[in-house]
């Protein structure tokens, strides 16, 4: 039976589709059948591999068409057939080819037309009320009470929606002029079509799915968009768990830690830390922080500056999302560039002149340190010195969120200039903390009034959208901070070396190579990173951009070594060799940005180019590799 995608955002799949996949699920899920890229604790995938789950449910049909037809039982077999259906998404938090599976197994089995997993169960239904697809008011039936605040569901009320909880009666008829959800007690299990609701939704343990009867009434993009913003696709563990139970197995039993063991291990690395919160995601910690600053100042609207080329899911986040409320106006900056006499301009010069306009409305500022992708290591004396006037002025303070993910050990609670100001850290602990392991987000500060202000209303926002993070990834999170600081010694020496080796190697042929990286007196500032970025010098291409070829150049030849994967901090773990990450971010991490923003970023028509060095990695073998494209490109040395 082929599978078609259906214009309004629905995936059609055949009718006996759940059947096979239940029949067929005890192979997938047997030992060694799960190829690498599917394991549970992958959280980046191969950027030429992936497409979209519109694009992976046919093949992923097909592929248990094959193995029930051809009778495909060797695990191997299995996995060959797997890895050949290719990947619904890049990166984990906007869901895996687990959490897709089981999507397309209940939307099958409950005729849906789309159907979405959470790592949250209040997620899936204020998805749509939070959806700026949404073009109709919401009135949702709970079967029980729902698990928020009053505070939350009388926000929800003010804001148009009706909450109808513990409903015993059937549901009333259907309207055109709203849309109806209905949230289950229990699993759902039965014909979403014979029911006078638009959506349906129910939680399952650590998460929760919404089934989506009508994609043209509920604009799927829309709660994707909330999704991949705001929390995340039900964690690839958990999917596995929920499929095992639907193949009549038992869940694989997995490690498990604590907050308060977490919180134990960061104070050892950060003793001034207070207080500490951990998200599912980054982004759920950035949602949640960021709107907790909000409210902590106002009620009037927040200036909130940050880095316009930084992480484009940050800027999506911001500029799309928070700020439809109105509490958050976006100010998104350049990080560097020149005035109109050729002087140059910092991200810090910017904000404290964008302050300078504000006469005293109140403003936060959120630094990536250093910046991605150019590590640029910020003035934060200059800053503090503005943000204290503008105090001093105003009577107002400024918090600083700042995100030190590309540099994990930088201990921003103990630098002088932190003292009684109030500085959260929010970073992903997806990267370095968790070796790439578990998609996590974690939220600290110190001992100051208006910080632990924030934290406080972050963790009832947390709560709220069930974002916390669960115990499993808590264990890898534990697990990463006990080698933290000597990993990131080895990381930081092995890509200083690196990029040592690239400025030799164009040097020769007589170029001079514009690279960021971290030094080794910045190292022992507690900027240690894995991270570098530089600039190819312009040469003829065959491909859209210089960089893109380079990269592929690596994929063909270096394959045992490269892979073309968003992220860093990556571990294969099992004392395996590690791969470095090498990619165009404007196609991946920045790939929300607009064209205007990553044009300017380019250098000679020629885009930045982002290598992840790992702690296991083969320095001198990566350049070797690079050699030859040096020389097709260059010439000889």
């Amino acid at each position: 039976m082929t599978t078609t995608s259906h214009p309004a955002g629905a995936i059609r799949l055949g009718p006996e589709f759940a059947n096979d996949l239940q029949r067929a699920l005890p192979r997938l899920l047997a030992n060694g059948a799960l190829p690498d890229d599917w394991d549970p604790r992958a959280t980046t995938y191969d950027l030429q591999r992936f497409d979209s789950d519109e694009a992976f449910a046919p093949r992923f049909e097909r592929a248990v068409s094959e193995i029930l037809r051809d009778d495909v039982a060797p695990p191997h077999q299995v996995r060959e057939r797997l890895a050949a259906v290719g990947l619904p998404f890049d990166y984990a938090r906007l869901g895996q080819p687990l959490s897709t599976v089981l999507e397309l197994y209940l939307q099958a089995r409950t005729s849906a037309e789309r159907c979405f997993s959470f790592a949250s169960v209040t997620k899936p239904w204020l998805a749509i009320i939070e959806s700026p697809k949404r073009v109709a008011p919401v009135r949702v039936f709970a079967e029980g009470t729902l698990p928020i605040s009053a505070a939350k569901a009388a926000a929800l009320r003010a804001e148009g929606c009706e909450i109808h909880e513990n409903w015993k009666e059937p549901l009333p008829a259907a309207r055109a002029d709203v849309i109806t959800v209905l949230v289950k007690e229990g699993a759902f299990a039965g014909d979403v079509r014979t029911l006078a609701a638009d959506a349906v939704s129910y939680g399952v343990p650590h998460g929760g799915i919404l089934l989506i009867r009508d994609a043209a009434r509920i604009d799927p993009s829309g709660v994707q968009l909330i999704r991949k913003r705001t929390v995340a696709a039900m964690l690839a563990a958990d999917a596995r768990a929920e499929l095992a139970r639907i193949a009549g197995e038992a869940p694989a039993t997995l490690a498990e830690s604590t907050d308060a063991t977490c919180d134990a291990k960061l104070r050892g690395l950060f003793p001034q830390v207070k207080a500490s919160l951990y998200f599912c995601t980054g982004l759920a910690a950035e949602a949640a922080v960021f709107t907790a600053t909000s409210e902590v100042l106002g009620p009037d609207p927040v200036a909130l500056f940050y880095a316009q080329n930084g992480y484009g899911g940050t800027g999506q986040l911001i500029a799309d999302l928070l700020s439809r409320l109105g509490k958050i106006l976006p100010r998104p900056l350049a990080v560097i560039g020149q005035d109109e006499s050729g002087a140059r301009l910092t991200l810090v010069d910017r904000i404290l002149a964008g302050l300078d306009q504000l006469a005293g409305a109140p403003a936060c500022v959120f630094l990536e340190t250093p910046t991605n992708p150019e590590l640029q290591a910020h003035d934060f004396e200059a800053l503090m010195a503005g943000l204290r006037a503008y105090a001093q002025r105003w009577d107002r303070k400024v918090p600083v969120i700042v995100d030190t993910t590309l540099a994990p050990l930088y201990p921003i609670f103990a630098k002088s200039f932190s003292d009684g100001w109030p500085f959260v850290l929010v970073k992903s602990g997806s990267k370095y903390f968790t070796k790439g392991k578990a998609t996590l987000g974690v939220v600290a500060c110190a001992d100051e009034p208006v910080g632990l202000a924030i934290l406080s209303r972050a963790r009832e926002l947390g709560r709220d959208a069930d974002s916390f993070a669960r115990p499993h990834q808590l264990a890898e999170l534990s697990a990463g901070l006990d080698d933290l600081a000597p990993r990131m010694k080895t990381i930081s020496d092995n890509t200083i070396r690196l990029a040592s080796g690239l400025r030799s190697a164009l040097k020769a042929r007589g170029h001079e190579i514009t690279i960021y990286a971290i030094s080794e007196p910045q190292v022992a500032d507690g900027l240690a990173t894995g991270m570098l970025s530089f600039y190819l010098p312009a040469a003829p291409t065959r491909h859209a951009d210089l960089v893109d070829e380079f990269v592929a150049y690596l994929l063909e030849h270096a394959p045992t070594l490269v892979k073309n994967r968003v992220s860093y901090g990556q571990s294969t773990g099992d004392a395996k060799p590690d791969y470095f990450y090498v990619i165009n971010p404007e196609e991946s991490t920045q790939g929300a940005l607009s064209a205007e923003v990553k044009n300017a970023q380019k250098k000679d028509n020629v885009q930045i180019c982002r290598i992840s060095v790992p702690e296991h990695g083969d320095v001198d073998g990566l350049l070797g590799a690079m050699e030859g494209f040096f020389v097709e490109k260059y010439g000889p040395r």
